[in-house]
């Protein structure tokens, strides 16, 4: 598929799908079901594929969205520069972010591999971090997954929306207009990213500053804040959708191609029948 916008930001929106889509079968999916069961009926298998999948997917989204809003500011900030910038290198750092994000299995399966339970706050599997030695860990990877991330994220999607807001003001007096596509599409990614991850790290950073957390946060702003984590993983499909002419233009087509494949099929079915009701009747 060939979408209208730099080739750089293209790869990694594909690898930032992966990762939402990876997400959504080891996380959404299990979520949902426990929802409707009031618990986990998947097995212990499954919830052990839930913790190790959904702990490398999300914070390997986490990380190419930041990549990504960095990619548009350079392209933005270095314009003609940008333009010689070979695409396998963008493949090579998103190659990076995965094989980063592998830490969070590796260290579980490392320190206590056996650490996962049920959390009825979120509905899902999780895992404990009941070690001790995840009290020197855990300030060192969230800062790295977490911290990190959302600075470069943030810093970097201020001065895209600065730009969209001084380059449309320029259009609009000499009576033109400016490209939106990727514009809009990195900044909307990392504006409903902030906005879905920010109430879970206030509340992780809340229980962890308190010794006996009230109810409040312990469970209800918790699965608040843990089902708005969603929200970022299901609202890039309608950004690509609503910024993305020629996404929608490829998604309209492939639902004419299994639309007619359908009523081809339903067709030849029918006419099959026919025949055999023909033949039986002679």
């Amino acid at each position: 598929m060939t979408f209208k916008i730099n080739k750089i930001l293209i790869i990694i929106i594909q690898h930032i799908a992966v990762s939402d889509l990876t997400y959504t079968i080891s996380t959404l999916v299990p979520a949902a079901i426990s929802l409707l069961a009031n618990s986990w009926v998947l097995g212990k298998a499954l919830c052990y594929t839930r913790v190790y999948f959904g702990y490398f997917a999300f914070p390997a989204g986490m990380s190419l969205i930041a990549v990504l809003t960095k990619s548009k500011f350079l392209i933005l900030k270095y314009p003609l520069r940008a333009l010689s910038w070979p695409t396998k290198r963008a493949h090579q750092v998103c190659s990076f972010i995965w094989a980063f994000a592998l830490i969070f299995p590796i260290l579980f399966f490392v320190v206590d591999k056996d650490d996962v339970h049920f959390d009825y706050r979120g509905y899902n599997c999780d895992y404990g971090y009941h070690s001790d030695a995840w009290k020197k860990l855990i300030p060192i990877i969230g800062f790295i997954f977490a911290i990190v991330p959302n600075i470069i994220i943030i810093a970097t999607t201020v001065p895209i929306l600065k730009f969209l807001a001084d380059a449309g003001k320029s259009a609009r007096r000499v009576g033109g207009s400016v490209p939106k596509q990727g514009n809009l599409t990195v900044a909307l990614t990392a504006v409903v990213y902030c906005i879905s991850t920010l109430p879970f790290a206030v509340n992780q950073i809340a229980i962890n500053c308190m010794k006996d957390p009230p109810e409040l946060f312990f469970v209800h702003f918790h699965r608040v804040s843990s089902f708005l984590l969603m929200i970022n993983v299901v609202a890039n499909f309608y950004i690509y959708v609503l910024t993305i002419r020629s996404f929608r233009k490829f998604l309209y087509s492939k639902i004419i191609s299994v639309v007619s494949l359908l009523v081809t099929l339903y067709t030849s079915n029918i006419a099959s029948t026919a025949g055999k009701s023909q033949y039986l009747t002679n």
